[in-house]
This record gives C-alpha cells, sequence and structure tokens, in this order.
C-alpha cells in the first residue's frame, strides 16, 4: 500500500472510530457533523460513514429514514452488506410489519457469505418468521440443504428445527434436531440445538426424553449450561425425580446467576411436594427461606407459615402479620395478608390482623405498580431485548399486582403483559389461560377478540390433540362472531394450518376454498390480498400433500400455485416460490414443457426495486438441468451465462456448472 493510501485510510478510519463512539454515548448531532465534515474517498470508508448515518437515525427514533440509509449502503464487504440488512430489517419491520423484513434478511443471506454476523442474522430472521406467522420453512430447508455453503446450511438446519416446531410438526423439529447434534458434534449452536430438544419434548409430556437431551455439556459456555440444567431440573421434576431435579436447579443458579430467581422458586416448589405437612421441620425448606433470595426466600417463609396455620399453630399468625408488611414481593404480601386474618380471626383476633390487611393491601400503590410493570424492558427508542426485560421479574410483578389489585381498571393491561411474557417465557398454557380469562371480561371488544386470538395460538403451541382442538375452538369463536373482518379472516387461515397439523387436509382445503370464495363478495368485507395470497399458497400445498396418491390433486395444486404467481400486487419473492413449486411438480409428473414454462417464468420475473435472487437462481438451475436431461445443451449453456452474468450468489456454482457440462460434452467456444 502506497504512503498515501495509508494516510487516506488512518484519517478515515480516526473518524468512523470517533463517530462511533460519539453515537454509543447518544450524542448523535455530534457524530452528525463529524461525519458531514470529513471527506470519504475509499469505498470501505464511504460504505461505513453511510453505515454510521443509518445508526444515528435509529437511535434518534427515526426508522423510516434509517431503513432508507441501511438499504443504500454499498455492500463492500460481506460484513457490511450483513450488518446493513440487520439494520434495515429491524428498522421496516417494528410494531406489525414483521413480514417486511423478511426478504431483506434473506436476500442477504442468499448471498452464502460467511460473517460474524451471520447467527444473528438467522436468529433476527427466525424472530420476524414468528411474528409474521410465516406457514412454510421452504427457505430454510434449500438452504440447509445446500453444500456449498456449509456455514450457512448448518445454521439454516438449527432454525428449521424451530420452524417446523412453530408450525406444529414437533415429530419433524426434533428428527431435525437429533440429526442437527449427531452431524455437528461440539459445534458452538449444540447447546441450543439441545435445549430446543429439550423443550420440544417437555411439551409434547415427554419428560424422560427432554431429561437425557439437556444432559450437561461440560465445555459450553456457563450461560447456556445453566439454561440445560434448568430445564433438566423441570424434566426431573415432572418424572418424579424431585432429589435429581432439586440437584440440577441449584446447578442452574450457580452456572447462571440471572436464572436463580426461578430456580429458587421450583426448588420451593419441590420442598413443599415432598416435605407438605411438616415443613418447619424440614431442613430444604429452612435452608431455602435463609438464603434470602428474594421470592424464593419470601415464598417458603410463607408456605411454612401457612403450613403451621394448617395444623392450628399460633406461631404462625405473627410470621403471617410479618410478611404482610415486608416482603418484597406484592403477592406474597397481600396472600400473607388474607391468610393472616383467616388465622387471625380463628384465634379471635380478627382487629388488629385486619387493620394488617389494610395496610399491607394499600402498602403498594396501584398506579406505581401499573408504570413499573409497563417500564419493565422498555428503553429510549431501543429495540427490547430478552436481557432489557426479566421475563420472570415481569411475571412475579404482574400476578402480585393482580392478586393486590383485582378491580383495578388497570388489570385489564397488566393481565394483557402477563400473558404476553408468560408465552414468550414458554409457558404457553399459563399464557392461554391469562388470555381466556382476558377475553372473558371482556367479551366482544377488540382487546376480547384478540385475547381469543392469543389464547388459540398458545394452545395450538402445545402439540396435543385436546390442545389443539381447543386452538380450534377457540379460532372459530373469533370467526363466527360478527361480520367477517381481517381477524375473522387471519382466524380461517390459522384453522386452516391446524387441520394440516391434524392430518386433516381435506378440511383444511375447506376452509381455504371459503377464505378464496369470499373475493369480492358484496356486502361482505373481504380477505386482503396478503390474505389470499397466503391461502393460495397453503392450498397448493395442501393439494400437494394429497396429490402423493391422486394425479388430479397435483395439477389442482400447480393451479393455485399459477394463479397465485398472476397476481402482480403479491410480492415477488412468493410469486416466483409458488412458480418454482409448480414447476417442480410438472416436472415429477413428466410434463417437461409445463415445469420449463414455470422455471423460465420465475426466471424472468422481475419488478424494478423489487429484486429476489433465491427462487429466481433456484429456477434457473432447475430450467437448466431439464435442459441438460433433453440434451438442449445450446439452451442450458445459455441458462449458466445468463446466471454468471448477472453476478448473483450461485454465480460460481454457474460457472462450474458450465465447465463441467462443456468438459463432458466437447462444447468448445467458436
Amino acid at each position: 500500500m502506497a504512503a498515501g493510501d495509508a494516510a487516506l485510510f488512518s484519517t478515515e478510519d480516526k473518524v468512523l472510530s470517533e463517530s462511533s463512539v460519539l453515537i454509543s454515548e447518544g450524542r448523535t448531532a455530534e457524530a452528525l457533523r463529524a461525519l458531514g465534515g470529513a471527506t470519504f474517498r475509499s469505498k470501505e470508508g464511504k460504505a461505513a460513514a453511510r453505515y454510521l448515518q443509518a445508526l444515528v437515525a435509529w437511535r434518534e427514533g427515526n426508522f423510516p429514514r434509517a431503513a432508507r440509509i441501511f438499504s443504500s449502503v454499498t455492500p463492500v464487504s460481506s460484513w457490511i452488506r450483513a450488518a446493513s440488512s440487520i439494520g434495515e430489517a429491524l428498522s421496516i419491520s417494528r410494531g406489525t410489519n414483521a413480514s417486511s423484513g423478511i426478504p431483506v434478511l434473506e436476500q442477504s443471506l442468499g448471498s452464502g457469505a460467511v460473517t460474524p454476523l451471520l447467527p444473528l442474522q438467522f436468529r433476527l430472521l427466525g424472530e420476524l418468521y414468528e411474528k409474521a406467522s410465516l406457514p412454510d420453512t421452504s427457505v430454510l430447508e434449500a438452504w440447509g440443504g445446500d453444500g456449498s455453503h456449509p456455514e450457512r446450511a448448518r445454521l439454516a438446519r438449527l432454525f428449521q428445527a424451530q420452524g417446523q416446531i412453530r408450525l406444529g410438526h414437533p415429530d419433524l423439529g426434533e428428527k431435525t434436531l437429533v440429526d442437527f447434534l449427531k452431524d455437528y458434534p461440539g459445534d458452538p449452536s449444540c447447546p441450543d440445538a439441545a435445549l430446543l430438544l429439550a423443550t420440544t419434548r417437555l411439551s409434547v409430556g415427554d419428560a424422560p426424553g427432554a431429561a437425557l437431551a439437556a444432559a450437561d455439556m461440560p465445555d459450553a459456555p456457563a450461560q447456556a449450561r445453566g439454561r440445560l440444567a434448568f430445564i433438566r431440573g423441570l424434566a426431573l421434576a415432572g418424572s418424579g425425580m424431585n432429589g435429581d431435579a432439586d440437584e440440577a436447579f441449584l446447578k442452574a443458579s450457580s452456572l447462571d446467576p440471572s436464572l436463580a430467581a426461578d430456580a429458587g422458586f421450583n426448588r420451593v416448589i419441590l420442598a413443599t411436594r415432598k416435605d407438605r405437612g411438616r415443613l418447619d421441620l424440614s431442613e430444604t425448606a429452612q435452608r431455602i427461606r435463609s438464603e434470602g433470595q428474594g421470592l424464593p426466600s419470601e415464598e417458603m417463609a410463607l408456605q411454612i407459615a401457612l403450613d403451621l396455620a394448617r395444623r392450628g399453630d399460633a406461631t404462625a399468625v405473627p410470621v403471617l402479620s410479618r410478611l404482610a408488611s415486608v416482603a418484597h414481593d406484592p403477592g406474597v404480601r397481600f396472600r400473607a395478608a388474607v391468610a393472616a386474618v383467616e388465622a387471625g380471626m380463628d384465634s379471635g383476633k380478627n382487629l388488629s390482623l385486619e387493620r394488617d390487611f389494610t395496610t399491607a393491601s394499600a402498602a403498594g400503590s396501584e398506579r406505581e405498580g401499573y408504570l413499573r410493570i409497563f417500564l419493565m424492558g422498555k428503553g429510549d427508542h431501543r429495540v427490547e431485548s430478552d436481557s432489557s426485560g426479566d421475563s420472570g421479574a415481569l411475571i412475579r410483578e404482574a400476578r402480585g399486582f393482580l392478586a393486590a389489585f383485582p378491580a383495578s381498571p388497570f388489570a385489564p393491561d397488566v393481565r394483557l403483559k402477563l400473558a404476553e411474557a408468560l408465552l414468550k417465557s414458554g409457558d404457553t398454557q399459563g399464557a392461554r389461560g391469562e388470555f381466556e380469562q382476558l377475553a372473558a371480561t371482556a367479551a366482544g371488544s377488540d382487546l376480547g377478540r384478540r385475547s381469543l386470538f392469543l389464547a388459540a395460538q398458545s394452545a395450538s403451541r402445545v402439540m396435543d390433540p385436546a390442545s389443539m382442538d381447543d386452538s380450534l375452538m377457540l379460532l372459530e369463536r373469533i370467526a363466527s362472531t360478527g361480520a367477517p373482518d381481517a381477524m375473522a379472516w387471519q382466524a380461517r387461515l390459522q384453522e386452516g394450518t391446524l387441520k394440516n397439523a391434524q392430518n386433516l387436509p381435506l378440511e383444511a382445503l375447506a376452509i381455504y376454498d371459503t377464505i378464496l370464495g369470499s373475493r369480492g363478495t358484496n356486502g361482505t368485507p373481504s380477505p386482503d390480498r396478503e390474505l389470499c395470497s397466503a391461502a393460495l399458497m397453503a392450498k397448493g400445498d395442501t393439494l400437494h400433500q394429497l396429490g402423493v396418491t391422486d394425479t388430479k390433486r397435483e395439477k389442482q395444486a400447480v393451479a393455485a400455485w399459477r394463479e397465485l404467481a398472476g397476481d402482480p400486487a403479491v410480492p415477488i419473492r412468493k410469486r416466483n416460490q409458488a412458480l418454482c413449486k409448480a414447476g417442480d411438480v410438472l416436472a415429477s409428473l413428466g410434463d417437461g414443457e409445463g415445469a420449463l414454462e414455470s422455471y423460465r417464468a420465475a426466471f424472468t420475473n422481475d419488478k424494478p426495486g423489487e429484486a429476489e435472487q433465491l427462487w429466481h437462481d433456484r429456477a434457473g438451475f432447475q430450467a437448466a438441468r431439464l435442459l441438460e436431461n433433453r440434451r438442449d445443451w445450446r439452451n442450458a449453456v445459455n441458462l449458466y451465462c445468463q446466471l454468471i452474468a448477472q453476478g448473483g450468489p450461485r454465480a460460481s456454482e454457474a460457472k462450474a456448472r458450465l465447465s463441467d457440462l462443456r468438459l463432458k460434452n466437447f462444447l468448445w467456444d467458436n
């Protein structure tokens, strides 16, 4: 490198470094001045400066502007491409627009470039898939089978398993995870895979299998080992192995201090299960009470006092009264106060205890508690993360508030917050109960219907037949109550997904036809175009499933996908995906011309400002292979040449295939 070039990079790096520090300190105006006052001549410097300008817009809460700037960053390196895709996806997918960020990440990941940000890209993509209720994992499946990009394939398989479980196929997800752990022993992602496998088995009632999957991984980071130990404790407790479960929870606390409160609480439950009736004589119970670990210790003190009160021991009353006054957890305070009044009435000392009860009930300000709950996890224009808000603490605070102030006007909002936190923590049954209770108290309102929908989603995540039937019942209540609206149609679409999960494809088809038959119906609100396109894609997938034994169904699947592909308002990614699916089916039916037509349509499909690479490239390769099978070398060569000229993520693969084709078939250039 010449001395002048070195000086140029040194000057640019200094400005970029100083601007990064200013942004991290929240001094965005100063950062913009520093960037605006510098001249960047290198491509790398210009791209980095543009990226930092996007970060400024993000930090200032101007997400539309941030998205525009992130999208304009020149991908001079694989790292800047990945980082910009994350920023753009986060910016445009806020609120209810989760699906908007998906194509951005898929486009970036489609390049196959390996960067340290690859796991973060996949993690964000998985979150957006879940928020958008994406009905398939075909993109991840395609990447997972692409051996030319092993790092991407590895992560795609892990997140494909996550998607399979989300879509109600825990058996497929479990198989994918077992294969992943076998194929990639010692991989940094193994703890995540094992944790997902264990929680999946636990959710379907396989406690012994969950305990086996959550076995300790001595070489894994301490936090990952702590999470495995916590799930192992739950599984062992579910198997009746209380002593081993207690040991696992104790290990979870030591490895990951953030789990200490929840692990301690579970040890309380184990102790009460083992020693109920004589907790005051239990060494385990007394040790937990004396550890001073917040809620676990207070909960155990309450359980010991309640045990004494049940046996008529007078020493219970002062313990309960004291807890009602000094306990930090509002739920413990309230329950202790009620128990103290009941015990006092039995002993004839109810007057002073009623006064204590009134004091304890009013000790926590209703409004203060409400605000504390809703500020949990909030930041100044920052994305909420798992680390910024302790879901366990939020659950405890919300439950305590509802116990202390059941008639509060804030109770519905708090219950909604509690249900969402339970769902996020994996307690789907608890979340479902809270959503249903909220729906009952807000019957007929938008909040009530939304709560029913969320209750149905919670029930569907527990993949046992009874829970899926319950989910369908709740969805039917939404869909059949009042005039059809967006939520009713969304409920119908979800019903179709569950019917397929129950292996009832004919019933799923009837639901999809109901949705599609309501388009343009006079006097009835129609399902929107996005929902109809999802229904068409799902209808095609369902017909294809039936086509295993009925060729006529395969042709109907092709017709559904072609109808979807023929709507110019549908995003090009979905149109090309539908055309590729149609091409695959036609090829399997022996209709080579029809398959070529579908692949060529996807390959030539283009819309200004909406480039799509994954299905476009796949269509090109599939068409070229068909042409090779027909010994149509000239057109096959032309397709590979086009793929190379376009410079897409699979251009090098096309170049290798072209060279091989020419070598084997003596196709020399003139």
